[in-house]
């Protein structure tokens, strides 16, 4: 049995793809099996996958019809065999000391997660490293119960991306924690499910060892229906209702919830800036006031105050989608997405 299970979700990857793999195979703990679940790639991802694993004994390849990521990594996770299961994407790369780091740190805890910080990286159209940002850390260090983890929840960075944290895979099984076949907010359903399943320890380790690549047409910078959707909603209820019910005092961390129902609405907005030039502005202006009017996004509007906001801009927006001026909030985020835009083609010209 390895130590370590790595699963990469493929879909047309081609030309990232071996960066990834090899970012893996300079770990300095070489202990490990890596699972590439070619999720219905069309542009050669899936051969590739096979060439890679013909080249090294500890890749294994999956080939699925396209079913979203979510359910390539539960697909992975039914075939791993390792103690630990390490979620990787196949766009992005790893520091060479993770999974040496990671391990240590779980077996000195008996810890069931590991969380760990990571850098983000924004790509061109040709996938060249423009701009590296962070390190994006966790606010937590060392090991944690699940009581001490809920106490302490208000300081603790709960990012929902399922590359930051390396679980173990009993514990995986034990409590069922999947992705499912969810296309928008499998990853908040994860975590949703990880925090409300009792672990033995948490560990965070203030260092960052996994570089997220931000591609021009990748999902972070796109728009997607699903993502206004009464689905993607449920399952922010989800996180809600889990974490008020374990709040060490009823109500303790209802403005953790505001805070996170106002990213949803800062995110909607964003999201529609990505088609400000294919998309009708009235077409826009519905989907933002769709966002902005359910029942948990229209109530943090309502009681939203300036320290519920990460940054002055994030605010402005705020009160202009409060009072419910959704053609100026466009206009807002468009001319943010404008200047953005401007800065990665000087960085790039640097």
């Amino acid at each position: 049995m390895p130590d370590v299970s790595v699963i990469i979700p493929v879909y047309n990857i081609k030309t990232l793809l071996p960066c990834c793999v090899a970012s893996l195979q300079a770990q300095t703990w070489q202990d490990f099996e890596v699972w590439l679940v070619d999720d219905g790639s069309t542009d050669g991802s899936g051969p590739l996958c096979d060439e890679l694993a013909a080249k090294d004994t500890r890749i294994h390849v999956l080939h699925k019809e396209n079913g979203g990521q979510g359910s390539a990594r539960d697909l992975g996770l039914d075939h791993a065999q390792g103690e630990y299961i390490c979620y990787v994407d196949s766009d992005d790369e790893v520091l060479p000391n993770l999974l040496e780091d990671a391990l240590r740190a779980a077996r000195e805890a008996d810890a069931d997660i590991v969380c760990y910080g990571y850098y983000k990286q924004l790509l061109d159209g040709e996938g060249n490293a423009q701009q590296r940002s962070g390190p994006n850390l966790p606010a937590l260090s060392g090991a944690y119960t699940y009581e001490e983890f809920w106490q302490n929840f208000r300081k603790a960075k709960y990012e929902s991306v399922p590359w930051v944290r390396m679980c173990r895979r009993d514990y995986l099984q034990k409590y069922s924690i999947r992705f499912t076949s969810l296309r928008v907010g499998e990853d908040a359903h994860f975590l949703t499910q990880l925090l409300d399943a009792p672990f033995r320890r948490i560990v965070y380790l203030r260092s960052a060892y996994y570089i997220y690549n931000i591609r021009p047409s990748s999902t972070m910078t796109s728009f997607q229906k699903a993502y206004f959707g009464d689905e993607a909603a449920a399952r922010r209820a989800e996180f809600d209702d889990v974490v008020r019910r374990h709040a060490p005092t009823p109500g303790e961390y209802d403005d953790l919830i505001g805070r996170e129902a106002l990213c949803v609405v800062l995110e909607s907005a964003r999201k529609l800036s990505f088609v400000r030039d294919t998309m009708p502005n009235a077409e826009r202006i519905q989907w933002l006031r769709k966002a902005c009017e359910r029942p948990r996004a229209a109530k943090w509007l309502a009681e939203s105050r300036r320290e519920m906001a990460d940054s002055s801009w994030q605010w402005v927006g705020l009160c202009i989608l409060k009072g419910g001026h959704y053609r100026l909030a466009l206009a807002y985020f468009d001319l943010i997405q404008t200047l953005r835009s401007g800065r990665d083609r000087r960085m790039k010209k640097k």
